[in-house]
């Protein structure tokens, strides 16, 4: 059980920061929302780290091991099965985490609403492919060697050092985003918006680099020219979400107008 343990902690470490290098190089050739082609930070935490993807891989690591009864644990049949019900339990977990945030913490994180058969713009068939291509990737190509890699590390005399070294760096570095997440989460309350995350921090930028303010890679929401309230004040509709989508649907409809002109 120990043994289990030291080595999930190292799965959560592994997974947040690979997550992290996979959108900072994705944010870079494909920008959000009023951001442009550079080298930004895309997590909400200082340090290089995505906690939802440590989630998500800690849950594949698990499920791994799964055998399914009155089948050959090491057949195609369980190992296909398996993966299907990775597949289905990674888009249940998207799913939760983005009503959760909309319903509770009045925030968006992400919007599938152009993608097809998206549900409620939280989930679509396009990412639960992606979803799949990043299970089938850890099932059968990264599970066996990370195996062989944790037999060796978590025996190691430095490993726990090492670990609750970084977990005590994480702790207080989430406790300083929470600080600030629960500003953002009361001012959109208190304006009853749900706040679409992409634009919100695309604006944070944009007025940033308006107000000739220099930006700062580990630092992605700090603002000195405006306080945060009267940034939602000044700006909220730039990024509340059912105000976006409708601005839009407007552009959309403008531009395919066979009215209009060159």
């Amino acid at each position: 059980m120990i043994d289990t343990l030291k080595s999930i902690a190292f799965i959560f470490i592994f997974g947040s920061m690979g997550g992290w290098v996979i959108e900072f190089i994705y944010r870079h050739f494909v920008p959000s929302i009023g951001q442009t082609k550079k080298w930004v930070n895309p997590g909400f935490l200082t340090g290089p780290c995505l906690p939802i993807y440590g989630t998500g891989l800690s849950i594949l690591y698990v499920m791994s091991f799964i055998e399914l009864p009155g089948l050959d644990p090491d057949g195609w049949v369980n190992k296909i099965l398996v993966l299907l019900l990775m597949i289905l339990v990674m888009t249940v977990v998207e799913l939760i985490t983005g009503y959760i945030f909309i319903l509770r913490l009045n925030m968006r994180l992400w919007d599938y609403t152009d993608n097809k058969y998206n549900y409620k713009g939280i989930i679509c068939p396009l990412y639960t492919f992606f979803w799949g291509i990043i299970c089938a990737i850890y099932y059968f190509i990264v599970h066996k060697p990370m195996l062989k890699l944790l037999d060796i590390l978590i025996y190691q005399p430095w490993y726990m050092f090492a670990i609750v070294a970084w977990y005590v760096v994480f702790v207080l570095d989430f406790l300083h985003a929470v600080k600030f997440l629960r500003l953002v989460i009361r001012l959109a309350k208190e304006y009853n918006i749900v706040v679409l995350f992409t634009a919100f921090r695309g604006k944070i930028n944009e007025v940033r680099n308006s107000s000739k303010e220099k930006s700062h890679f580990f630092r992605p929401f700090e603002l000195k020219s405006l306080s945060m309230r009267s940034f939602f004040a000044k700006y909220k509709d730039t990024f509340t979400f059912s105000k976006f989508r409708g601005k839009l649907l407007e552009m959309k409809e403008r531009r395919n107008s066979p009215d209009r002109t060159a």
